[in-house]
């Protein structure tokens, strides 16, 4: 072995030894900063967030409320005596309850009071009498845009990305006052540059309602967190029925997770400190449901917890939740972090630290996953397969193979499809295949309906392998595929990433009555891009621009390592052009290093756009393989071809395309074939969707990464 080829990432192989059973396909976890670094400083000051940033924090949490000139500011409670001085500035404001509402007030008058620390009302008690001294220091209310600017700042200072966490207080109570508070703090956000879901925001709410509104009728792409409290009979919320299996499908038809409280989870400790532990957390994995509980607190613990990193042990160790607010996030990431946090050894081999280090430090380049070969494909006609097999055996040998649909193939562990494209700008060119019609003439039985929808008249891109002989497809159109991948991985958002590979077919077939294919040129390749963004945003997808950054080209930056990171890749997808060197002119023509553009392409070493290579026969190419993905190119070979491997159980090309190293293996059998009595089956050694690209992970400590 040449160790030299391993010497970059002796880190990540000592990780893998102590933590040879981590799945790095889990979410990370995450601390929220619960009203800021409130443990230590006055809840949801400046300068409280500013702490929690400093403390390592990933999210600090906002409630906000409306004031009388509808500026969206920083309150747990839509009330003001339990934080602030108000009864001392404005002693004739309070309302018949006694209580003074933030609402009645304008945000001039809000600045003049100062906040201290929390207050009991009723028993005129301080709740947390060893906090920070009440009237020490001045702080104030602040507003969601002065919070938002602070952490922003924070953000570009240190160079860390801590993101806001949202929630929406009393909805109902601010419309019954004529005010749309969701709306106003929305529109605040989108100000600010938060529109798009994988934005650093979560915005929750206790009110379902309101919460499915603001994915509904409101349009919100962010991150949205339905928040799960206790029944109470003045309520018309049932928040026992949201935490069963048929209401945790309701929220995950609107939701991105599920906030629900601490005793939600952990039913009770057993003496010796073990939880009796809910199925909540599980139930709502199987949604895809994040599950981030609120509110662990070092000095308020429940029964039978002995210290503070016993709770976190419980929820993030035991119960696996996916983050926890805290009013003490120092004490939060320092046990993620493992750093005198007293994790038992039994605990090492499952601990989120491993995965979250691996989710940061390996690269997509350095995975390698299974695709699907003319992804698209389904089986021709039996008569029509009869006329091929008549004029030309070895042709239909060749297409003799067909796809499940391309959300069966992901659910399968698929990370690879591949696309064949017609230009078809004014639609219809290929709606009414001749193969159908000579079939048909000869009298032989006629296959199903073909595009009863008729969305082959429709202009756009059409996928199909052959016109008028090989048309059946489990997507018709571009725009299906499209759609169809990216509501798969919307429901899947943290998926490895997505290659679709993409060939321009415009190949003339010298035969009366075929429909002859129009040229890819500069306009049809700008329609391209054009309809991929039609479908995803460009915040869902790598592309060439995101991986080249400030290097001068694409080439130079995929040689020095700049391929996103695993957990910058999840959810997202990137597409590449397959096609001869005339395509790729045409292409990149006025787009230096494809700037601006959406696709990869296959161009070889040496060019400024070279990032991606098609390398077909993996045998007569392996060292080269090897070479180009130690290099830093991505590259994408074949198991098999024309089904000649399947038929006589050949895995020669498999075995050569799986040490080489090659990121995406593609195959027309990731299913066992049985067709042929050979049962061939393409798979990765680890019977896992992805594993460690073998040219920088030994055999033996190639773990599963599974998802």
């Amino acid at each position: 072995m040449d160790k030299t080829r391993y010497s970059n990432f002796y880190p990540i192989l000592l990780l893998l030894l102590i933590y040879t059973s981590v799945s790095i396909g889990q979410p990370s976890k995450i601390v929220i900063a619960h009203r800021g670094a409130s443990g230590y400083l006055p809840e949801h000051t400046l300068a409280a967030k500013a702490l929690a940033h400093g403390m390592g924090a990933h999210y600090i949490e906002q409630d906000i409320v409306l004031s009388k000139d509808d500026q969206p500011i920083i309150l747990h409670d839509i009330h003001l005596q339990a934080v602030t001085n108000v009864a001392e500035v404005f002693p004739s404001r309070a309302r018949a309850d006694e209580k003074y509402y933030a609402i009645d007030f304008d945000l001039a008058e809000i600045k003049r009071m100062k906040v201290t620390k929390r207050s009991d009302i009723e028993k005129n008690t301080i709740v947390y009498p060893k906090r920070f001294p009440p009237h020490q220091s001045t702080f104030q209310i602040p507003t969601l845009s002065e919070e938002i600017e602070l952490i922003q700042g924070l953000n570009h200072s240190t160079g860390k990305p801590v993101g806001l966490y949202v929630e929406i207080k009393a909805p109902t109570w601010h419309q019954q006052h004529g005010k749309d508070i969701s709306q106003v703090v929305l529109k605040t956000l989108n100000e600010y540059g938060y529109t798009k879901r994988d934005d650093l925001v979560y915005v929750q709410c206790f009110d379902p309602f309101e919460t499915r509104r603001m994915r509904k009728v409101l349009k919100t792409d962010l991150k949205l967190v339905q928040l799960i409290g206790f029944n109470h009979p003045n309520s018309e919320i049932d928040y026992e029925q949201m935490m069963l299996s048929s209401g945790l499908k309701l929220i995950a038809g609107y939701a991105d997770g599920i906030g629900p409280s601490m005793q939600h989870i952990v039913k009770g400790i057993q003496k010796d400190g073990q939880p009796i532990l809910s199925s909540l957390v599980q139930d709502a994995h199987r949604l895809n449901l994040e599950i981030h509980p609120y509110t662990l607190i070092a000095d308020r613990l429940p029964p039978q917890v002995s210290d503070f990193d016993h709770l976190l042990r419980i929820f993030f160790l035991d119960a696996d939740v996916d983050g926890i607010f805290t009013d003490f996030p120092d004490l939060a990431v320092r046990f993620l972090n493992n750093q005198g946090s007293g994790i038992r050894p039994e605990d090492r081999t499952t601990s989120d630290r491993a995965t979250a280090w691996l989710d940061q430090h390996l690269r997509m380049n350095q995975i390698q996953a299974i695709g699907s070969h003319n992804s698209f494909k389904e089986t021709i006609d039996p008569s029509l397969m009869q006329i091929i097999r008549q004029l030309d055996p070895d042709t239909a040998d060749s297409l003799d193979y067909e796809h499940v649909s391309l959300t069966e193939q992901l659910d399968l562990g698929l990370r690879q499809l591949e696309l064949d494209l017609f230009y078809d700008p004014e639609g219809g060119r290929y709606a009414n295949p001749y193969g159908i019609t000579a079939a048909k003439g000869m009298n032989l039985p006629p296959g199903p309906p073909y595009d009863a929808e008729g969305k082959m008249k429709n202009p756009g891109f059409k996928v199909l392998h052959v016109q008028d002989i090989d048309f059946r497809s489990n997507c018709l159109t571009f725009k299906d595929a499209l759609k169809e991948v990216h509501q798969w991985s919307k429901v899947h958002p943290r998926h490895t990433p997505i290659l679709i590979t993409i060939n321009t077919k415009e190949s003339v077939i010298d035969q009366l009555n075929f429909v002859q294919p129009l040229p890819f040129d500069r306009q049809a390749f700008d329609r391209l891009d054009q309809e991929i963004l039609g479908v995803f945003e460009i915040s869902e997808l790598i592309v060439p621009d995101r991986v080249r950054g400030d290097y001068q080209t694409l080439e130079t930056a995929i040689t020095a390592g700049q391929w996103p990171t695993l957990k910058e890749s999840r959810g997202k997808v990137f597409f590449a052009l397959d096609a001869g060197q005339e395509k790729i002119d045409i292409y990149k023509d006025s787009h230096p290093s494809l700037q601006g553009r959406i696709l990869f392409v296959d161009a070889e070493e040496g060019q400024p756009e070279a990032a991606f290579r098609v390398i077909n026969d993996p045998i007569e190419n392996q060292q080269y393989i090897q070479d180009l993905v130690l290099k830093g190119y991505l590259v994408r070979t074949r198991a098999d071809a024309d089904t000649k491997e399947a038929r006589t159980g050949d895995t020669t090309r498999l075995e050569a395309a799986l040490t080489s190293g090659a990121h995406f293996i593609s195959t027309d059998y990731y299913l066992p074939e049985n067709k042929f009595g050979t049962n061939y089956w393409v798979q990765l050694p680890t019977q896992t969707p992805v594993r460690f690209n073998p040219n920088f992970f030994l055999d033996n400590l190639s773990s599963s990464l599974l998802e």
